[in-house]
């Protein structure tokens, strides 16, 4: 909503912010002088640090229509990240190199409707690795140090 802005590595649940387990970190910025209301959505530096974020990753190729980036709760601006993604995946995935024309990646997995994951592809493992896209339960350490 532009109004705050989370910036880092770690993840939003308790294990990654309260610091007792994980060595990630992540900064909070917010702008009492720009927040959404009656006079319209914020639009002060997080905003425009969100902006310079998606022009960059989605390359500004894709940014002709300026106005869906705006909404980016909007179901417009969501299809549009979506298929961004999906064509820069489709030349990352293809046969020749090519340069990409931004840095935004679907993850390679489908949600189906009663919430399963299943593979892009049929080896579930990320393109040019033998890293699998779901992970797996190491047979070494145990779950409490990897989940």
């Amino acid at each position: 909503d532009d109004e705050y802005i989370i910036i880092g590595s770690a993840n939003l649940n308790q294990r990654s912010l309260d610091g007792g387990r994980d060595t990630e970190i992540a900064h909070g910025s917010f702008q009492p002088d720009h927040i959404n209301g009656p006079n319209g959505p914020a639009r002060g530096h997080i905003y425009g640090f969100r902006m310079s974020l998606w022009y960059e990753h989605f390359a500004s190729k894709y940014m002709e229509n300026m106005d869906v980036f705006n909404e980016p709760e909007s179901l417009a601006c969501v299809r549009l990240v979506n298929k961004i993604a999906q064509h820069v995946w489709e030349l990352y995935t293809g046969d020749e190199v090519v340069e990409l024309p931004g840095h935004l990646l679907p993850f390679p997995v489908r949600v189906l409707d009663n919430g399963n994951l299943v593979n892009w592809n049929e080896d579930g493992t990320f393109p040019d690795t033998s890293a699998s896209v779901k992970g797996k339960k190491s047979t070494i350490l145990p779950p409490i140090l990897t989940t």
